[in-house]
């Protein structure tokens, strides 16, 4: 008696889309506890540095692929940034505002700063308003520019 269940065959593209969905989805549960009231700061911080984590990445995976990525990858992408940015930005304020001590998350202020400041790095890296010749352009004025 043969089993009548075969696996099908793994498709690349099918698998790329689930994680795709997974990354988003993570990103927005982490982004709703960093944004929830009823949590202490500490695990508000601890939450939006993950998803800084998860944006480091989604970064890493763009630059490391053998080819280069759909509209949807670079979608996806542009997305989850734009969440981690607005969440950091929000945290910030929120713990100025409020004078809020962060110590129990194990981060500094600065080093919220510094990994907002790298989000937006990485989001002006592939998301650029400026056309690609634009782009070369600028890096000519800017790397041929007389000292």
């Amino acid at each position: 008696m043969g089993n009548s269940w075969q696996a099908s065959p793994v498709n690349l593209g099918s698998v790329q889309s689930l994680e795709n969905r997974l990354a988003g989805r993570l990103a927005g549960r982490l982004a709703q506890h960093v944004k929830a009231p009823d949590l202490p700061s500490a695990a508000q911080v601890v939450s939006w540095m993950d998803l800084v984590d998860l944006c480091r990445e989604l970064d890493e995976s763009l630059v490391v692929a053998a080819e280069p990525a759909s509209q949807e990858i670079l979608a996806l992408h542009e997305a989850i940034l734009n969440l981690a940015i607005g969440c950091g930005s929000w945290l910030i304020h929120q713990i100025r505002a409020n004078a809020v001590d962060i110590s129990a998350s194990g981060r500094t202020l600065e080093t919220l700063s510094a990994s907002l400041e790298l989000l937006r790095i990485f989001h002006r890296s592939r998301h650029s308003d400026l056309s690609p010749s634009e782009v070369d352009v600028v890096r000519q004025r800017v790397f041929n520019a007389a000292a």
